[in-house]
């Protein structure tokens, strides 16, 4: 399901990366015009929320008369829902978007070679298989107490052929069953050997956890691509990278998998890298505040949710906590984005609260309720709340009716040919408006401009008819 949303956000990120060749630079480029993306949805979730505060005084009147007879509540209830059209699960929907596109993130950020760069997808599937058979053929040779040079200088001093004896002892089942199991389930066998015979010691390397960060090696093996084609610290491992494809090896190396100056396959370590913990703090400290801002604006804007905050404590400072222990277990990359994400977070929850104030979103609610109501049409909640009401043996309309007064009206559902017409009178309407208005400045016009604007008027008229 996430692939689904990957996919598209791995184009966007592409576009960002070959426009500033710098991954880091992309993934700040690309938190922003996510961010801008998603800004509509956001609107929709205040106003989503004004409209269930709206309907509170009115809910609570409901729970203070039918508490006791909880199905006539629910059918009430229902009945409010469907007079005014309002979702109470609608503000939900930003936030389920905004982890949808998170957990989607994920294998972008982590997977450059497969949406970012034009590669086979087989070589890059290939070259991960790759990483993962070396990892566990050099964790099994570790756990019997010896390494790949041990092995093979036995052989050589044997007089055999010390890659075909390995081999077969990897395919051993008894001796290397972890070994033989992957070599048994999944091909790749020959470019392992291949590995080995490039370098005996690449056992000692792959598990080095100064240069590998073994949890990925099996989750993200693409990340660990770059550190064989781009650390020269302990040698020059890029030409095992060679073994699956020449174009894999030659991107891998140019690609700029940093931002500043830091590589973003670095997994934070208080053991081995500082400063690399700064990135989690960072991303929680910034997640902190944004929950602190926008608790600040619901206190002020809205009293009656500060009472909540109490319950909620855990939901609300979930998301911080989780930030923390995640960019933790993960490179930081991951924590770099959580960082760009929550800075354009604050950025844009100081602007929703400044610009869409609780007055000029009741005046919007207020709008789309007469909008909704003119056009006759029913919404999802208000169709979901009629069969509901059916299914319970109710009359939807008069239950309406009841809700809604004496001075209830029934909206009809009005036709296609009734919209067009009443489409058709406010164009009328606006004419007549703006001709009038043009004829009081007509007089000031030259005879030439006069000409022009009879020109115009006849071709107004031939196009859209009287």
């Amino acid at each position: 399901m996430f692939d689904l949303i990957a996919i598209p956000l791995g184009w966007i990120m592409k576009g960002c990366y070959y426009v500033f060749k710098n991954y880091g630079i992309a993934l700040l480029v690309f938190t922003f015009l996510t961010r801008l993306i998603m800004f509509p949805l956001n609107v929709n979730q205040q106003k989503s929320m004004a409209k269930n505060t709206m309907l509170k005084p009115k809910l609570d009147e409901l729970e203070r008369k039918y508490g006791k007879n909880k199905q006539k509540l629910q059918e009430e209830q229902m009945a409010l829902y469907n007079e005014t059209g309002v979702n109470p699960m609608a503000s939900c929907l930003p936030m389920i978007v905004m982890m949808l596109i998170l957990f989607a993130m994920i294998p972008v950020i982590y997977g450059p070679l497969t949406y970012v760069s034009s590669l086979d997808k087989d070589d890059v599937k290939a070259s991960n298989r790759l990483i993962k058979q070396l990892h566990i053929v050099s964790a099994e040779v570790e756990s019997n107490d010896t390494t790949l040079e041990k092995l093979i200088a036995g052989y050589e001093e044997d007089g055999k052929d010390p890659y075909a004896e390995l081999e077969t002892l990897l395919k051993d089942e008894e001796k290397y069953p972890k070994s033989a199991k992957s070599f048994k389930k999944e091909e790749g066998m020959s470019n392992v050997m291949e590995a080995i015979k490039l370098h005996n010691d690449i056992d000692k390397f792959i598990l080095n956890d100064k240069y590998f960060a073994q949890n990925l090696i099996e989750s993200r093996p693409e990340l660990m691509t770059f550190v064989f084609a781009q650390d020269k610290s302990s040698g020059d491992y890029s030409d095992v990278l060679g073994i699956v494809s020449g174009e894999l090896k030659e991107f891998s190396e140019d690609f700029h998998y940093d931002f500043l100056g830091i590589y973003l396959g670095t997994t934070p370590s208080w053991k081995e890298n500082k400063v690399s913990c700064l990135v989690p703090v960072l991303s929680f400290l910034l997640q902190l505040l944004v929950t602190v801002v926008s608790q600040h604006f619901q206190k002020k804007n809205n009293p009656d949710m500060a009472k909540m905050t109490g319950q909620n404590a855990f939901i609300l400072y979930f998301m911080p906590l989780f930030s923390l222990w995640l960019t933790f277990k993960y490179p930081i990359g991951l924590g770099i984005y959580w960082c760009f994400s929550s800075l354009f977070s604050l950025i844009q929850t100081v602007i929703l609260n400044k610009v869409y104030t609780p007055e000029y979103v009741a005046e919007l609610v207020q709008k789309d309720l007469a909008k909704q109501k003119a056009s006759g049409k029913q919404t999802l909640m208000q169709k979901m709340a009629d069969a509901q009401l059916v299914a319970a043996g109710k009359d939807p309309a008069e239950i309406r009716k009841q809700a809604g007064g004496d001075d209830y009206e029934e909206p009809k559902k009005k036709s296609k040919n009734e919209i067009k017409q009443e489409q058709r009178r406010k164009i009328n309407e606006a004419r007549k408006c703006a001709a009038e208005e043009m004829e009081d400045d007509e007089q000031d016009l030259t005879e030439e401009q006069r000409e022009k604007l009879r020109l115009a008027r006849e071709k107004m008229a031939r196009k859209y008819g009287n």
